[in-house]
């Protein structure tokens, strides 16, 4: 039984070396067809990576920047600039080039506005990933525990009142940062986001495509994912216009 389990995991250390040299091998060959020029084959490599699950906000910018350069692909450039946003949302380079992508979008759609603080609670959040965040908050956790001692054992009055002074800040801002954590990881697991990846959708006020058409969506527009039935899901954009499309019709971020 121990030669098996043994066995089991040699086997799944050696997979996983491979697994490693294989995401490597393709990575450096996609870089170098992106260098060159080679949008097409790049794409090829960057979303063979994709495919065997290691993902992340590096790959997802380099694969949105193939279909960028390949000129005809506005909605997937939109939808993989916000997947690598949505893993870090302080990836500056994202966001600007997820800016410069939308220009080519056809839809603008106003977006209904929000109560400041939210928007700069938001802003603050986004600096930095959940991982960070949390990061964060475990390093604020040990500083509270460090002052909490001082303040238990200190001798100085003068020493032990700084030390709980400290200790308060600490605890405000780790309570904010494990609730940014969490908030991130919420956005991040949702998948209540989506962005059109064909040229043209009609949205019906109901699922079926006989039904009567509220309005035309574009190629590259984000939209939220309200509800599914079926083959049918229905969206709401930002300016609160709510109807059905086709799943085929949407990604989700």
């Amino acid at each position: 039984m121990k030669r098996l389990l043994l066995s089991l995991i040699m086997l799944q250390a050696a997979w996983l070396t491979l697994s490693a040299a294989d995401v490597d091998s393709l990575w450096n060959g996609a870089v170098r067809d992106y260098t060159d020029g080679q949008y097409e084959s790049a794409l090829a490599g960057f979303t063979a990576i994709e495919e065997q699950g290691s993902v992340s906000p590096q790959l997802y910018y380099n694969i949105a920047n193939c279909y960028y350069k390949l000129g005809h692909f506005p909605g997937k450039a939109v939808l993989y600039y916000e997947r690598a946003l949505k893993l870090d949302p302080s990836y500056e380079d994202a966001e600007v080039n997820l800016n410069i992508a939308r220009e080519s979008t056809v839809d603008r759609i106003d977006i209904v506005p929000e109560f400041i603080l939210v928007t700069w609670a938001k802003a603050w959040r986004d600096t930095m990933s959940s991982d960070a965040w949390a990061y964060t908050a475990l390093a604020l956790f040990l500083i509270v525990a460090v002052c909490v001692l001082v303040f238990r054992f200190g001798s100085r009055t003068a020493l032990r009142k700084g030390a709980f002074a400290v200790a308060v800040t600490a605890l405000i801002f780790m309570v904010i940062s494990v609730a940014f954590a969490f908030g991130l990881r919420s956005v991040q697991t949702a998948g209540d986001e989506a962005v059109v990846t064909v040229p043209v959708i009609s949205v019906k006020s109901a699922p079926g495509s006989g039904d009567q058409s509220l309005f035309i969506l574009h190629e590259g527009t984000d939209v939220k994912v309200v509800d599914r039935l079926g083959d049918w899901t229905r969206i709401e954009l930002s300016d609160g216009r709510q109807g059905w499309t086709e799943n085929r019709n949407l990604e989700t971020i």
